[in-house]
């Protein structure tokens, strides 16, 4: 059985509440004043001194120029949009062609503004980051061209879109060419948009190519060909065999649960078991199994469009340094305080149906 790549590395919560109407003394109606934290994104400067930028000096000035010294490090740019939730965080994860001495950290400005931000991954400030992977032999010790960029954004943002540029430096002094990303920033919703979202839900079916609906959580069958050799089972390499059919691997989810809080924050926690054949253990009689378990707990933000009834993941595990971030975006058929049906734009085969735990 597919996993669904459902809800899901940058992201975050919050944007400017919708303005409402009050009464006031005189019985007139007045609308509620902006909130005196709101930033608005055409403020590059006000915006470049409200973000948090992890284990990141803010520092008056441009980004340095480029070396031209042999061996300084190339980053390519990613032309794709980064998606953010105001509140949380952009994450960004950095591209190189070439580098040749050690990464050590980056230099990162919003463009438009009066300041860049030097991060150094040597020194934590505020932000935890992730216990260093198993490398392979183009990493070196102490070597951070594999960390992301991430950047904690202010509650309230009026606006939708920025520019971040950012330059590699190394050991040696060498500062790469500087790069754009490129960030679409989605706000919180009103109360009245996202009330029904809250809580926690089950993924419960989804419909197959047929348009007809499946149960979630029937498990998977594989099947195929062995051989029995002096005693021994292998599998079915040619006709010159005598082969039998058998069961190679079952697959089951055991639990797909998502949350989501009115703070548009958003959790998917994933569990399925996997059972192989063990051919060491197996007979000509008989085939044995080994199980496996796997799990995952992911975290982000969410937003919610309700004049598209378009929603957006963004999965940034609150902007601890792991190697997947992503977004992506599910249209809403239809909702009830209990149930919730869904499609992904990225993949309209078929339709999810979510019930309220």
């Amino acid at each position: 059985m597919k996993k669904i790549l459902f809800f899901g590395i940058l992201a975050c919560i919050l944007a400017f509440n919708a303005c409402k109407k009050s009464s006031d003394d005189q019985g007139g109606d007045t609308e509620e004043p902006v909130k005196i934290d709101t930033v608005y994104l055409n403020d590059r400067v006000a915006l470049a001194s409200k973000v948090k930028v992890a284990f990141g000096i803010s520092t008056p000035g441009m980004i340095p120029a480029a070396t031209t010294a042999s061996g300084t490090p190339v980053l390519v740019e990613n032309k794709n949009i980064v998606d953010a939730i105001s509140g949380r965080y952009i994450v960004i994860k950095p591209n190189f062609s070439y580098y040749e001495s050690t990464i050590k950290g980056y230099y990162v400005s919003i463009v438009g503004s009066s300041v860049h931000f030097e991060v150094d991954y040597s020194n934590g400030r505020g932000f935890y980051r992730q216990a260093p992977q198993v490398q392979n032999s183009l990493f070196r010790e102490g070597d951070y061209v594999d960390s992301s960029i991430i950047v904690k954004l202010p509650k309230y943002i009026v606006g939708d879109t920025l520019s971040l540029s950012y330059a590699a430096y190394d050991s040696l002094g060498h500062i790469s060419n500087k790069v754009l990303a490129h960030v679409r920033i989605h706000s919180q919703n009103g109360i009245a948009d996202y009330q029904d979202f809250v809580g926690s839900w089950k993924v419960n079916r989804k419909t197959d190519a047929n348009g007809v609906w499946q149960n979630y959580y029937v498990p998977d069958t594989s099947r195929t060909h062995f051989a029995c050799e002096s005693g021994k089972v292998q599998y079915c390499l040619n006709n010159q065999q005598s082969c039998f059919e058998g069961i190679a691997a079952i697959t089951a989810v055991t639990k797909y649960d998502l949350m989501f809080t009115d703070q548009n924050e958003y959790s998917e926690l994933f569990s399925a078991t996997l059972s192989r054949v063990v051919m060491d253990n197996s007979t000509c009689d008989k085939l044995n199994y080994g199980t496996q378990t796997v799990s995952k707990l992911e975290k982000g933000g969410w937003s919610f469009n309700p004049e598209t009834k378009i929603m957006t993941i963004v999965v940034d595990n609150n902007g601890i340094e792991y190697d997947n971030f992503y977004s992506y975006q599910v249209k809403i058929l239809e909702m009830t305080p209990q149930l919730v049906t869904l499609v992904r734009l990225d993949n309209t085969s078929y339709t999810v149906e979510l019930v309220k735990k």
